[in-house]
């Protein structure tokens, strides 16, 4: 085990500085792109799964009616659409 994160900011440093590898979505290397990291696909993993989520105690009617449209717009795998 490597050290523990609770913060992806707190995870790229401990990557740089080479004290833990990391299994991170494909999206990261866009995102957090850094010359000290290396982002290596693994192409025979399963595709990520996501999920929408909100704190209850700050739901609004507009986080309902985003949630309902993004369940009748349903699963979709990019490439793929």
């Amino acid at each position: 085990m490597g050290p523990a994160v609770t913060a992806e900011s707190e995870l790229l440093p401990i990557l740089s500085n080479g004290e833990a590898v990391a299994l991170v979505h494909s999206h990261a290397s866009r995102y957090h792109s850094r010359p000290d990291i290396v982002y290596v696909p693994i192409r025979d993993a399963p595709p990520a799964r996501w999920a929408l989520l909100w704190r209850t105690a700050t739901e609004t009617d507009l986080i309902r009616s985003f949630a309902h449209t993004a369940r009748q717009v349903g699963p979709s795998v990019a490439g793929h659409e």
